[in-house]
């Protein structure tokens, strides 16, 4: 029981914990709220529901976040822990003095509260990602990590059931083949398997040092295989004094291209810049693996009309790249170049 006082008493419901996270559909962005589920009688059987990515992109390590379908005869939640609620704060105006002043209300006896914990998390897995060769253990971390390329991925790092490498011993390779297992003591299991992309190439001598935000500017890389790609370009510090507009762009390439070129936003023509405004400019091109495309970019009619694992907090979705289960396992690798950006 906490017996830290607690400044305001809040309203908690029984809706599963809100998961946030990045979409990874381009830039790995969607956030997801949170979704009540109406009990049915049903015999669904419960099966695992994953996202799994092994990354090759230095800006966002490979994780595993393992999920659940639940028999939706059954609740949705637990109590995980209980609360104690020992006063509550709020403003009082004093008519005497002419302006608000704290006023405390002590609830005798206290008021114990019910903290209650989504059942789609599975927090107790054993999740494992092999090379054929070698074993990488993956464990459930604390939900206090973060990506290094600002917020694009921070919330995925969010999810309570995320399981990381945290020996940092997976080192992926491209072009290589690697499979998932993973199990629960009571007796979920699912396996997956992938085949890396091989690491894109930009050709950075063909980018001057300094790019206009007012001019279209063309993007070039080294084939290296038939891989939808994304590309995006952003501040590479997001708060950064200076913005300029234009410079967040999102690109998605067809199999076989090599080059991209930027789009010229017609509201920055009516802008008036700071003089002498610049800022960094970061340009990624990532190659996306088939199992990562099919799920999230990919316009599979088999597929078109199923929710995906961001859709909610546990609805059964797809399985690509996974078996005696639902979610996906991909893969993505990328290139980066940083450069000045000006109106």
């Amino acid at each position: 029981m906490n017996s830290k006082p607690l400044k305001r008493l809040k309203t908690l419901d029984r809706l599963p914990e809100q998961v946030s996270i990045l979409s990874l559909l381009i830039i790995l962005i969607v956030s997801c709220g949170n979704w009540g589920w109406e009990s049915i009688e049903t015999d669904n059987q419960e099966r695992l529901n994953v996202f799994g990515l092994i990354s090759l992109d230095d800006s966002l390590e490979s994780f595993v976040i393992v999920h659940r379908t639940l028999d939706t005869a059954g609740p949705d939640a637990f109590i995980s822990r209980h609360d104690t609620i020992y006063f509550e704060i709020w403003d009082k105006y004093n008519e005497n003095a002419g302006q608000f002043e704290p006023d405390t209300f002590w609830y005798d006896p206290p008021i114990i509260m019910d903290i209650y914990e989504s059942k789609y998390f599975v927090k107790n897995a054993s999740v494992t990602i092999s090379d054929g060769t070698q074993e990488f253990s993956f464990v459930r971390s604390p939900r206090s990590r973060s990506s290094s390329e600002y917020f694009w991925y921070e919330n995925i790092f969010q999810d309570s059931a995320i399981y990381l490498n945290v020996d940092h011993t997976f080192h992926p390779q491209p072009n290589s083949e690697y499979f998932l297992h993973i199990s629960t003591p009571d007796d979920l299991e699912l396996t997956g398997s992938l085949m890396t992309p091989n690491i894109p190439s930009i050709y950075g001598a063909n980018l001057p040092d300094t790019l206009s935000m007012l001019n279209q500017f063309e993007v070039s890389w080294k084939y290296s295989g038939d891989y939808h790609s994304s590309i995006t370009t952003g501040q590479k510090v997001e708060d950064y004094p200076t913005y300029i507009c234009g410079i967040n762009q999102i690109g998605a390439i067809e199999p076989g291209d090599t080059t991209w070129f930027s789009v010229n936003d017609p509201g920055c023509f009516e802008q008036t810049p700071e003089p002498n405004s610049s800022s960094e400019i970061t340009i990624r091109l990532r190659f996306l693996d088939e199992n990562y495309y099919n799920y999230f970019m990919g316009t599979d009619s088999d597929i078109a009309d199923i929710s995906n694992f961001l859709v909610g907090t546990g609805s059964i979705g797809a399985a690509i790249g996974v078996e005696n289960g639902y979610g996906v396992f991909g893969a993505i690798s990328a290139d980066r170049i940083t450069r000045i950006a000006i109106p």
